[in-house]
């Protein structure tokens, strides 16, 4: 009989383990970023920042090739008129391959520069979408919240992406 107490004891607590993971297994949210994050007014700047140095960057590269391609006809015309001799035809083109070589260089500075910046403005904006998720996560009791995107299989579930947006002020 004792041992009947305690194996119902056990039987009981391993029910309400179960029957307490499984309530909170309940409470797992979704929220689709890609409704949310380029709604936010931080994101609209710092994506109006990106383009506008890219456009900075894209003018400098554009400048270069202007250059390039001067000297290019110069040398063309030079050549085509006679003007240049064997030597200065050979150091005209290491010239161009020197320039060439330079504005590639260049180009791929700019892509470095540019993935920087983006990455440096984008960052705060998703701080601000993380503390969002935390806020509203803690607010309802979700013990997980995941992107909609990372789902393989879902029916039904809890959609947060409405009160994430609320918790960061954009109207929907």
């Amino acid at each position: 009989m004792k041992n009947s107490k305690i194996l119902m004891a056990l039987f009981t607590l391993i029910l309400l383990t179960a029957w307490s993971q499984k309530s909170e297994a309940q409470s797992i949210a979704y929220v689709e970023t890609e409704k949310v994050i380029p709604e936010m007014d931080s994101y609209k700047k710092a994506k109006s920042e990106v383009e506008a140095y890219g456009k900075q960057l894209q003018k400098g590269l554009e400048a270069k090739q202007k250059e390039l391609q001067a000297y290019y006809a110069a040398v063309s015309d030079s050549i085509k008129n006679g003007l240049m001799t064997g030597k200065e035809q050979k150091e005209a083109e290491a010239k161009l391959q020197k320039m060439q070589a330079e504005l590639q260089e260049e180009a791929q500075k700019a892509d470095r520069k540019l993935v920087e910046k983006e990455a440096k403005l984008v960052e705060p904006v998703y701080k601000e979408f993380n503390d969002a998720i935390a806020k509203v996560a803690k607010a309802n009791k979700y013990i997980y919240v995941l992107d909609k995107q990372m789902l393989l299989y879902s029916v039904g579930g809890i959609d947060a992406t409405e009160k994430v947006k609320t918790a960061l002020g954009i109207s929907w």
